[in-house]
């Protein structure tokens, strides 16, 4: 996909994939995935969510996975190797603004946290809703890291560092809470919200989740915080673990809808 070509790695992946677990269960369960069905997973990083609806979709049924980088494709084929589902499951890249799969094809199809590195989410979700089967369901979910809130005394680098996340590190930062308008636009029958809060009070995890070391060091080097009130930020955050204080919060949002059986015109 030539959409995103951000600081992500494996191990966050990992790491991300067993704090969201439940929440994919959920997500697979509003696609209503069944044997045989031919699903897509967009955005499939390594091949966990493909692996997962490899599973509910045998003995007959297809999962394909979709990435721009080639690097996570390979990883996720040799997964799939390993556990002898290459015959169910298949990657391949495509720009996802333009996927070269026919009209009505899947008959249900996801996307985990990738819209916030969409620099065109509406026609992204575009072509999800034109390869989805009529009556088929399509379930986005995404940060809303404008709920992103860290305790801490340092209340003006904390909303410098979140203001540079949400407009410059990412394409499409304000993705979580967007979503439910882009499926209204897009004519989605049924449209549900679900949000589901999460929260840690492990500061190694959460830098680890969040990237923020990464958002910390080019906003430093933006010129958007000062080396001083870095390091005055990291020092505080650093003491708050020690004495088991910190804390941070953010919410991540769901969003599952129906392709209608009949298309108005006027529609998507």
């Amino acid at each position: 996909m030539t959409e995103f070509k951000g600081p992500v790695d494996i191990d966050y992946l990992k790491k991300a994939g067993e704090i969201f677990a439940s929440i994919k269960q959920i997500s697979y369960k509003k696609m209503q995935v069944k044997q045989n069905d031919t699903v897509l997973d967009l955005g499939c990083g390594p091949g966990i969510d493909a692996i997962e609806l490899g599973k509910l979709v045998s003995p007959n049924g297809c999962v394909i996975g979709v990435d721009y980088d080639e690097a996570m494709l390979k990883k996720a084929s040799e997964q799939v190797e390993i556990l002898k589902m290459n015959r169910i499951i298949r990657f391949q890249q495509e720009n996802a603004c333009a996927l070269t799969f026919p009209d009505n094809y899947f008959s249900s199809c996801r996307s985990e946290r990738l819209f916030m590195h969409l620099s065109n989410p509406k026609q992204v979700l575009t072509e999800m809703f034109r390869v989805t089967k009529p009556e088929g369901n399509v379930v986005v979910i995404d940060t809303d890291w404008a709920s992103l809130s860290i305790d801490c005394h340092s209340v003006k680098t904390e909303k410098l560092l979140l203001n540079y996340r949400l407009e410059k590190f990412f394409a499409n930062g304000y993705s979580g809470r967007s979503l439910y308008r882009l499926f209204n636009n897009a004519r989605f029958n049924d449209i549900q919200i679900d949000i589901f809060p999460l929260y840690t009070n492990d500061l190694k995890l959460f830098y680890a989740l969040s990237i923020q070391e990464t958002i910390e060091n080019k906003a430093l080097a933006d010129n958007i915080i000062t080396q001083k009130e870095l390091d005055q930020w990291r020092m505080e955050l650093r003491q708050a673990a020690l004495d088991n204080a910190f804390y941070c919060s953010v919410n991540i949002v769901m969003i599952h809808g129906v392709k209608p059986r009949v298309i108005c015109k006027s529609g998507v």
